[in-house]
C-alpha cells in the first residue's frame, strides 16, 4: 500500500492535489479565500486536524474509511495502509508524527495510536462497546472520546491518564444527552461538544471537568429561520472563541461562538454556496485560518479558508 501511495504521488507530482494554487482559489463575498486542497482522486475527505505544517484527515479508500496525512497546502497526500476490511477514522494529532484515531482493527471500534513514519499502530482501549472520535487533552496524557454505537450520538468519556494501568473511565455526560464531536479548550479543563436536540436539531454545549455540569450554548430555534442545526465545535487556540458549522438561514456556514453562549456573541465568518454542506471545520494552529470539508465543487473536498479577518 505504501508503494501504491508513492506511485500515486509520482503520477501527481504536487501530491494528489492539483499543481498551482491559482486555479483552486475562490474569493467569496466578504473577501474570504477558499483554496481547495484535495483533488477528485481523494474520496470523501473529512474530519481534518491541523498541527504545525501538517494535516490529517479521514477518507474513503477501497470502500473503507482510512486515515490520510498531507502538508498543510494539500501536497504529498499519503493514505495510511490498512488490512482488507479494516477502517480507521477521525485522526487527531498527539504530537508531530503521532496520531490518535479510532479503528475496528481488533473487530470492535477502539482507540489506537498511529506512528506516521513507520505505520506502526498501538491499541489504547479495549472496553466493551465502541470508542469514537478521540481528542487528546492539551498538556496531559488524558483523552476524551465518544462511547456508543454512533460517533455523534453517544456518551462523552474521559480517560484522565493514558499511562495508567488499568485505564480509568470517567463519564462526563448522561447517555440521554446523545453527545458527540468533543473538543478541549487550550487549558484542557473544559470541553465543548454537540448534542442532538428536538425535531432533528443539534446544538453546541460545554462542560467543565471540575464539575461536569453540561451547559447549552446555542438555541434550538432561531426565528424567523426556524430550527437550528449547529455542529462540529472546535475551541480556538487562544480559547476566546468556539468555531462551529451551522445551517442557520438555510445555508451552511462557519461561525465563531462566544464560549459563554450565543447571547454573548455569535459571528458569521464565511458562508458556503447554497447547495453545499460543510462538515467538521478545524482551526489553523495560529487561529487565523480554517480547514473544512465541503461539497461546494460538486464533490466533497478539503478547503482552506483564509482572509477571514481574524
Amino acid at each position: 500500500m505504501r508503494a501504491a501511495c508513492a506511485l500515486l504521488i509520482t503520477l501527481f507530482p504536487c501530491g494528489l492535489a492539483s499543481c498551482g494554487h491559482g486555479a483552486r482559489d475562490v474569493i467569496s463575498t466578504g473577501g474570504v479565500v477558499w483554496t481547495r486542497l484535495t483533488p477528485s482522486q481523494v474520496i470523501e475527505p473529512d474530519r481534518a486536524d491541523w498541527l504545525a505544517d501538517s494535516i490529517a484527515f479521514q477518507v474513503r479508500d477501497t470502500g473503507q474509511d482510512k486515515v490520510a496525512v498531507a502538508a498543510e497546502d494539500g501536497s504529498g497526500i499519503q493514505i495510511e495502509p490498512e488490512a482488507a476490511a479494516v477502517g480507521a477514522r477521525a485522526p487527531r494529532w498527539v504530537r508531530p508524527g503521532l496520531l490518535l484515531e479510532s479503528s475496528d482493527r481488533s473487530g470492535s471500534e477502539d482507540l489506537w495510536y498511529l506512528e506516521i513514519a513507520t505505520g506502526a499502530t498501538r491499541r489504547l482501549t479495549a472496553f466493551p462497546g465502541g470508542e469514537w472520535t478521540p481528542v487528546p487533552r492539551p498538556g496531559t496524557p488524558g483523552v476524551v472520546y465518544v462511547e456508543g454505537t454512533d460517533p455523534d450520538q453517544g456518551r462523552l468519556t474521559l480517560i484522565p491518564d493514558t499511562a495508567q494501568v488499568p485505564l480509568q473511565q470517567i463519564y462526563l455526560t448522561a447517555p440521554s444527552l446523545l453527545a458527540g464531536e468533543p473538543s478541549f479548550d487550550p487549558t484542557g479543563n473544559a470541553i465543548c461538544f454537540s448534542a442532538a436536540g428536538p425535531s432533528g436539531t443539534r446544538q453546541i454545549w460545554k462542560l467543565s471537568l471540575s464539575d461536569t455540569l453540561a451547559v447549552q450554548l446555542t438555541v434550538a430555534s432561531n426565528p424567523p429561520s426556524g430550527p437550528v442545526l449547529d455542529r462540529s465545535p472546535k475551541w480556538s487556540p487562544d480559547g476566546t472563541q468556539i468555531l462551529m458549522a451551522s445551517h442557520r438561514g438555510g445555508i451552511w456556514g462557519v461561525w465563531a461562538l462566544n464560549p459563554m453562549g450565543e447571547a454573548q456573541g455569535l459571528t458569521l465568518l464565511a458562508q458556503d454556496l447554497p447547495q453545499a454542506v460543510i462538515r467538521h471545520p478545524a482551526w489553523s494552529p495560529d487561529g487565523r485560518e480554517i480547514l473544512l470539508s465541503s461539497d461546494r465543487s460538486g464533490e466533497r473536498a478539503l478547503w482552506r479558508l483564509s482572509n477571514l479577518g481574524l
